[in-house]
Parts: structure tokens; sequence; C-alpha cells
């Protein structure tokens, strides 16, 4: 389905009276060297996010607190989440609403 199979080369080694003596696989890697700087890239770019999946960069998440960025938290709705639940009348339970709440933080300019 559009993808590929790794090639495999075999080797066979033979004696002077042509008996085989020895065979060796060699299949092709699943990586070339693209990929693998892709997924190297990917993961360098990765690391500079704060593990806690606040979604900002690491530097600025644990930098000193007098010195580097200010941060503020921030609630938005995802209304195709809301009218899901309202419409399974979730929206008679006001925890269940909170769960289509989404919370997002974002660094202040200047701060």
């Amino acid at each position: 389905m559009g993808g590929w199979e790794p090639v495999t080369v075999t080797e066979y080694e033979y004696d002077d009276g042509g008996r085989l003596v020895r065979s060796w696989s060699q299949p092709e890697s699943e990586w070339d060297q693209q990929q693998q700087a892709w997924m190297a890239a990917w993961a360098q770019y990765k690391a500079e996010f704060c593990p806690c999946g606040c979604g900002q960069r690491w530097a600025d998440t644990t930098s000193h607190e007098e010195g580097g960025p200010q941060f503020v938290a921030e609630r938005t709705v995802c209304r195709a989440r809301l009218a899901l639940l309202e419409a399974q009348k979730a929206a008679e339970t006001p925890e269940l609403i909170g769960q289509a709440r989404l919370w997002t933080v974002r660094k202040v300019e200047g701060g």
C-alpha cells in the first residue's frame, strides 16, 4: 500500500568442489541517510520544547523567573466537543463541560 520492502542481498561462498560452504544475507537499511537526517532534525526540534506539554520552549520555561519571559494561562473552549457533549446531554453535568475546555499558555510579549 504505497510502502516499500527493503531488499536483502544474499551472497554465497562455494568450495573448489562447488559445494556451498557459507552464505550470508544483508538486508537494506530501512532508513536512508536523508530519512535519518530528517528524524535527527525532528528529534532536535522536539527537544527544544518543554516536556510537560505546554508547547513552550524549554529554555523559556526553565529560565530564571526574575529575568526570563513571563507567561499567562488562557482558556478556550473546543466548541465542537462542547456541541457533542451537549448533544449527549452532558451539558446538564457541569464537570463534563470542563472536559471540552482546552488550556493554553502563551509568552507575554516584552516580558
